[in-house]
């Protein structure tokens, strides 16, 4: 497992230029299925503070790009981010 997040995490920092467009395409059209599921029930207080969490953890990476955090620091909330969209799109899928 270690050894599969070191290879993605060197290939990302050594294709960073070529990557960026793309990392922010995907973690945003997640984030936005994500919200799209979220909201399709209405806003009652779990699913607004689901879509908090939601926006904090597409924003996170998206702060870290434009304040040119190192690349891996970058990375790392790039995977975090991810796994917390993908959480949030299941259990917004599934309940």
């Amino acid at each position: 497992m270690m050894n599969t997040y070191n290879s993605f995490k060197n290939f990302y920092v050594k294709n960073y230029l070529q990557l960026l467009p793309a990392c922010i395409i995907i973690i945003a059209c997640v984030g936005s299925f994500v919200v799209y599921y979220l909201t399709l029930e209405g806003l009652n207080a779990v699913n607004f503070f689901l879509l908090f969490l939601c926006t904090t953890a597409a924003m996170s990476y998206l702060a870290s790009v434009l304040a040119q955090l190192p690349r891996r620091v970058s990375f790392l909330l790039f995977v975090i981010g991810m796994i917390v969209e993908l959480a949030l799109l299941v259990v917004s899928m599934v309940f």
